[in-house]
């Protein structure tokens, strides 16, 4: 049987998180760890954007960062965010960072290419079964996630994104845009998100929030051909580059495992906002919080986001299902009515009670009081 001090399932972003700041705080000198993923290979899959509140061990991977945002419907919002630059991560960075960080630490093995099949516990030890192979540890972060039955409303924020290669230079706005509200809207919340690159390059992303996981990768490519001719203007050739495809759980998973040396880490933690899909800072602040825990040979115990965001969270997705066809401008309101720096606060979990006070006035008080009479 392999035995491991620790064990990791998952080399998303939360798990080679953790592993980066494991490694750098030289856990690993005399103990070791093996981590798992289904992938067989690393590749940029993922941009993770956010607001700087936290500071965090990846800046050097950064995408880009912008001092401004802009969020559109029949008016633009300009939201100036030079305190709390918004900032994008590229995967591909991240993951080069990372597996150079532990290249020369033989304590630690990364399994690519393994699922982990079976979890089960002997002598208060976790056993771990992968491609027939038994695995002994005596400590798992889990970031696998698994939807279970529960009360909330299973509603998800999906989405595909690309880059997209213009022919020739074209008057891109050179902010980002969090949310244009100018498209079809259907029977739930539509908007589309975009990231300027250069003069002739643009990442923009098409997003749903339905009751439905995904939908199929030809209907989120036509509608983004529609809002380049129509909201870029753009008639000419371009050609499609990188792209990803996901969906975001805008509900909470449950945390038990049935076994307490297995600790849930990342989206599987809850450390997702229901609001708004943000994690990857969360994770940060989380990650640096658990590593000194096993430094100081602390209890080591599930953690989440502030339970004031949960609850506001799901006032927030009970008004979204009642008023899904208008939800629009409701986002929209809350941007219009706040200043950059409460709004931004709010949103990266990092505000004060006042702020929270402020952002809960700005919304439409009949639907909202009603929903928290009646949580």
């Amino acid at each position: 049987m392999n035995n491991y001090d620790f064990i990791i399932i998952g080399a998303g972003c939360s798990g080679l998180s953790l592993l980066y700041e494991m490694n750098k705080s030289n856990i690993f000198k005399n103990k070791t760890c093996a981590i798992f993923d289904k992938r067989k290979q690393f590749s940029k899959d993922k941009i993770w954007s956010y607001w700087n509140v936290f500071e965090h061990s990846f800046s050097d991977c950064l995408l880009n960062r912008w001092d401004k945002v802009v969020v559109k419907s029949n008016e633009e919002i300009i939201l100036d965010c030079r305190e709390f630059t918004y900032q994008s991560v590229d995967s591909e960075k991240f993951y080069n960072k990372i597996l150079k960080s532990i290249s020369d630490n033989k304590n630690i093995k990364l399994f690519l290419d393994h699922s982990v099949d079976d979890i089960s516990e002997e002598n208060d030890q976790i056993i771990i079964k992968s491609k027939n192979e038994l695995f002994k540890t005596n400590l798992v972060f889990d970031s696998s996630l698994k939807i279970n039955e529960g009360n909330d409303a299973k509603i998800y924020q999906h989405f595909y994104g690309c880059e997209v290669n213009f022919k020739e230079n074209i008057n891109l706005n050179k902010h980002p845009t969090l949310m244009d509200f100018n498209c079809d809207q259907g029977s739930w919340t539509h908007f589309f998100y975009t990231l300027p690159l250069s003069d002739n390059k643009i990442f923009i992303e098409t997003t749903w929030i339905s009751d439905q996981q995904n939908y199929t990768k030809d209907q989120y490519i036509s509608e983004i051909n529609e809002y380049i001719q129509k909201n870029l203007n753009y008639k000419k050739e371009y050609t499609f580059g990188y792209n990803e495809m996901g969906s975001i759980p805008m509900f909470h998973f449950q945390q038990k495992t049935g076994y307490k040396k297995v600790i849930k880490i990342g989206a599987a933690a809850n450390l997702t906002r229901k609001s708004t899909g943000y994690t990857f800072l969360n994770i940060q602040k989380f990650t640096k919080e658990l590593v000194q825990k096993l430094i100081k040979n602390q209890m080591i115990s599930n953690t989440q986001i502030q339970s004031k965001y949960n609850f506001l969270d799901k006032i927030f997705i009970k008004v979204l299902l009642e008023e899904k066809g208008n939800m629009h401008k409701i986002f929209f309101r809350l941007f219009k009515k706040n200043n950059a720096k409460d709004i931004v606060n709010f949103l990266s979990n990092n505000s004060s009670f006042i702020q929270d006070i402020k952002i809960i006035l700005s919304m439409p008080k009949l639907i909202f009081f009603k929903k928290l009479l009646n949580f």
